[in-house]
């Protein structure tokens, strides 16, 4: 089992996961192909790429991690969909859907995972604040089974 984690776009990834890419239209967007579904909204709407976005994605990815990936983020809905779920966000209106807790999944992680999943990026840990956590995390799992 490997797991690839390399910048947006690159194009060994666009080739060998086309269905993880999706164009983009419209004036201002890149014209290549972008993983809107591990991507912030601000990543994605307003082509804003932060420390705060890649914590958005990081957590997409431990998603993917905790469901062994069996399946794509966000994999009932089409590329449209998932940019309507985008604009949803921006929009503030509360319409927006995240991706569900993965089976078996502590509930303080998943939650973890919901903070970087805010709206606001101010709201959203760093990754000092998420590396602690996790590490408090997997110390307290070594000595409770001591």
């Amino acid at each position: 089992m490997e797991i690839k984690i390399c910048t947006l776009g690159t194009v060994i990834n666009r080739i060998a996961y086309p269905a993880d890419y999706c164009h983009l239209e419209g004036a201002g967007r890149q014209s290549q192909p972008m993983p809107i579904r591990w991507m912030a909204w601000e990543s994605v709407l307003m082509g804003k790429f932060t420390s705060k976005s890649d914590v958005w994605s990081f957590a997409v990815t431990l998603w993917e991690i905790l469901t062994f990936a069996r399946e794509q983020p966000f994999e009932n809905l089409s590329d449209d969909k998932v940019i309507e779920n985008i604009g949803h966000m921006y929009q503030d209106n509360k319409k927006h859907i995240l991706l569900p807790i993965p089976v078996g999944c502590p509930r303080e992680i998943f939650d973890l995972m919901c903070e970087c999943w805010q709206r606001n990026e101010a709201s959203r840990p760093n990754f000092r604040e998420i590396h602690l956590f996790l590490q408090r995390k997997n110390l307290g799992e070594y000595f409770h089974h001591l």
